[in-house]
């Protein structure tokens, strides 16, 4: 008779036993694979606003990267609609979305509020990013944008202002003048982050290169991609092709103008590392004390067993393939209830708190995250071959006499 087959019957027998260990199991599992998709879609969704918001990549002139703080049009990129034509003709490029930041006063005539300004091109603005879903009260720009100015909803309450009211724009140009210009609102958008959404003014390009006085240049060109996966390739090529054309750029990725997303990707990988780790130990536990009483229950057994011919080496083999059973039957179970679960909680509609410096929360959405569930399996099968080890190890080193005579 094989191990597993002997395994199952002694489970079989104990049943009380194996229903308590196959429950701790269970629930080990279906934590891991719960946790596992959670985190999963938290990263996919964290990942897709980041780059929906700033671009798979952006191109900047090179001596900008590591200096934001500066006045980015004092280090812009001349001929913006030529190095915009040049990067579009990448294969890999789906859109280029030329932006100028900048800072300046916003006043209705009674009180000023500083801003945080970014000049856009419109359509193409709002059809790669977030910004047209994010309006609250009245439209996105159109065409050029003309006059039209879009504010925050924190900064239009500071100003204020509503829809169809004019604000006037101060700022300092490259060369150190001041200027000023009205702008109609045409929009308020509810930024998602507190800070930003009480500074945020955007405007079209044409508006905004008056305001600066500045023509045909840009501070960044941002660029989305039609997949993912090529990015560091597509990068090298862009970066190539605009020095050959006299563009002195550096091209930067995501993930470095990302900082949130590594720090919050981070943290969910300590929060999901520590309770893992926490449930290996009550698994172990769990599983030791339970093997451990079986041994001691079953130690004439052993013994009989082993006057019988059983070598040390099958003792060991058949307690541990109790456990691997034991892991195995918990897994299908906590599988089973991680997806009833999962069903539960994306059908119940359960808003989260907003994470930090954001303003809205999000419904609750557990990914089908298949690595989550075998690496479940990978650490039950460990963690019950690990808290059998030593019970299975004394039961085989037990001699056949003591065995036998063990009351």
């Amino acid at each position: 008779m094989s191990a597993f087959a002997l395994a199952w019957r002694n489970l079989v027998r104990q049943r009380r036993r194996s229903a308590l260990m196959i429950a701790v199991v269970t629930f080990g599992f279906a934590a891991v694979a719960l946790a596992g998709g959670f985190i999963a879609q938290s990263f996919d969704a964290l990942k897709e606003g980041t780059i929906r918001t700033v671009g798979h990549l952006q191109v900047v002139d090179r001596r900008a990267v590591g200096r934001a703080e500066e006045a980015t049009l004092e280090l812009a990129i001349p001929n913006a609609e030529r190095a915009r034509a040049i990067v579009a003709r990448d294969p890999e490029v789906a859109a280029v979305l030329p932006r100028i930041d900048f800072v300046g006063l916003a006043t209705n005539g009674t009180k000023s509020v500083p801003f945080l300004g970014i000049g856009v091109d419109p359509e193409p603005e709002a059809r790669a990013t977030l910004a047209s879903e994010l309006v609250v009260s009245g439209k996105y720009l159109s065409g050029d944008g003309g006059d039209g100015i879009v504010l925050g909803t924190g900064l239009a309450g500071a100003l204020h202002a509503k829809v169809g009211d004019r604000v006037t724009l101060m700022a300092t140009t490259p060369d150190g003048a001041l200027n000023a210009l009205d702008g109609i609102v045409e929009g308020l958008v509810d930024v998602r982050i507190k800070e930003l959404n009480d500074r945020y003014l955007a405007g079209g390009l044409g508006l905004v290169s008056r305001l600066l006085q500045s023509p045909e240049s840009v501070s960044r060109l941002v660029v989305f991609l039609k997949d993912d996966e090529r990015e560091d390739r597509a990068a090298a090529r862009i970066a190539e092709t605009l020095q050959r054309a006299g563009y002195p750029v550096a091209v930067q990725h995501w993930r470095e103008l990302a900082v949130f997303y590594g720090q919050v990707r981070l943290l969910y990988i300590g929060i999901f590392g520590f309770v893992g780790a926490v449930l290996v130990v009550i698994v172990i536990l769990s599983a030791a004390i339970v093997m451990t009483m079986a041994v001691t229950e079953r130690t004439r057994e052993i013994g009989t067993l082993r006057a019988l011919g059983t070598r040390p080496a099958g003792i060991r083999r058949m307690f541990l393939a109790e456990s691997a059973v034991i892991a195995i039957a918990g897994c299908v179970a906590g599988a089973v209830l991680a997806l009833a679960i999962r069903a539960v909680l994306n059908a119940s509609g359960i808003v989260l708190p907003p994470p930090p410096g954001a303003t809205h929360g999000v419904p609750i959405n557990v990914k089908l995250y298949p690595l989550a569930y075998l690496a479940g399996v990978a650490a039950m099968l460990a963690t019950m071959g690990l808290a059998a080890w030593a019970p299975a190890r004394r039961a085989a080193r037990i001699p056949i006499v003591d065995a036998l005579a063990h009351i």
